[in-house]
């Protein structure tokens, strides 16, 4: 089968190591090891280059126009790229003359399911966020938001079958919709198991360099240092961890975001020098590496509806997890046998981190059985069955 693969985000890049890309990448990875052919067209691009958003030309006059009308601007200049997007589309069906249509989806844009309609090509679409509350909540509102409820419900209407990350998602897009829940799919994300690779060279290294000793408890985070991901949390609930006399811990924060400066302000103003140890950006080959020295790796808060990443990558690794008590981890974790959930404050972090600690047997047997699942049953081979069942 050749399956024509298609994501019309304007800045979402194939080769970016973001999640976003991440995913694009693994699935189509996924459907070529089933032994399909995969025709790309990423129009943010296939080349790595710096994330952004879409700028509006005028962008110098955004401080003299209100929110409304700067968003709907935007807005409208997303329709013009996703009208640019739709001629590149049908000249690629033109030419490939595809059996399926799969599109990662994005915000107010009609030109995948109406291109699939016009060639009578069948069509699957992945729908991972809320696009229109998450435009509103994040940006702002715009002339457009009436028009994005209603490309969004199209687009699950006029679909095949639709795939999306969590049950929460299911649901919203079930209500959204109006029905069609038969043809909505949880597939949450994944791990590519050929990726999960260390160097205990590296690992040794990485050990000398940051000074962590053999008796150290390290307790990690990695990814993207944004306030939804609680890493403000985490670093609030290791300074009480100190207080308490727990001094042969060490935090360990891999990555980087817009909040990095202020936590690294409150960590040299709370903690003991060398006990908070913060990496920056790292390439995604070395991820497996930084985890690989820690002890408990924590998410100390996620949003409603995504299924994080890293608690697929903590799992391959074999790491003890604290997770946000969150439907999208509920749907793959179950506290106190995959991991601790806790809902999002401080004290239930701290209190997760001192129970570990406390009980390393369980906090191991805990690891174990989430590795056991995530190498099972969360691949993104296995995620690419999945879809592929649904095709008729």
């Amino acid at each position: 089968m050749k399956i024509l693969y298609y994501s019309p985000h304007p800045t979402v890049n194939y080769s970016a190591p973001s999640g976003p890309g991440t995913h694009i990448r693994e699935v189509v990875h996924a459907f070529e090891a089933h032994g399909h052919e995969v025709v790309r067209l990423i129009c943010g691009g296939e080349k790595n280059v710096a994330q952004g958003t879409i700028q509006f030309k005028r962008s110098r006059i955004k401080q003299f126009i209100p929110s409304y009308v700067w968003q709907s601007l935007k807005d409208y200049q997303l329709k013009r790229t996703d009208n640019h997007n739709r001629k590149w589309l049908e000249g690629q069906i033109i030419k490939d003359k595809p059996d399926l249509i799969y599109e990662r989806s994005y915000y107010l844009m009609r030109s995948g399911y109406e291109t699939a309609q016009k060639f009578k090509i069948p069509y699957f679409c992945e729908i991972n966020a809320p696009y229109p509350e998450e435009k509103l909540q994040m940006e702002g509102n715009s002339f457009f938001r009436k028009e994005s409820y209603r490309v969004e419900s199209e687009q699950i209407t006029i679909a095949d079958s639709v795939f999306t990350v969590s049950t929460a998602m299911r649901d919203y897009l079930i209500s959204q919709s109006g029905g069609n829940g038969d043809k909505i799919h949880v597939t949450p994300n994944a791990v590519n198991k050929e990726t999960v690779v260390v160097s205990e060279h590296r690992i040794d290294q990485l050990r000398n360099q940051f000074d962590i000793r053999a008796n150290d408890k390290v307790i990690g985070f990695v990814g993207s240092i944004f306030p939804y991901h609680g890493v403000d949390l985490l670093l609030e609930a290791f300074n009480q961890l100190m207080e308490k006399g727990f001094q042969d811990c060490k935090l360990l924060i891999v990555g980087d975001g817009e909040i990095l400066p202020a936590l690294k302000d409150y960590a040299e103003r709370n903690i003991e020098k060398g006990k908070a140890i913060f990496t920056g950006n790292v390439p995604h080959k070395e991820v497996y590496n930084y985890i690989s020295l820690m002890d408990i790796a924590v998410m100390a808060r996620s949003n409603w509806y995504g299924s994080p990443v890293k608690i697929f990558e903590y799992g391959a690794m074999n790491k003890t997890i604290i997770a946000p008590d969150v439907i999208p981890v509920q749907d793959v974790m179950v506290h106190g046998r995959h991991g601790m959930l806790i809902k999002d404050s401080t004290d239930e972090l701290l209190k997760a981190i001192e129970y570990l600690i406390a009980h390393p047997e369980e906090a191991k047997s805990m690891a174990n059985t989430f590795h056991h699942k995530v190498m099972n049953e969360h691949t993104w081979y296995q995620t690419a069955s999945r879809i592929l069942s649904e095709v008729k």
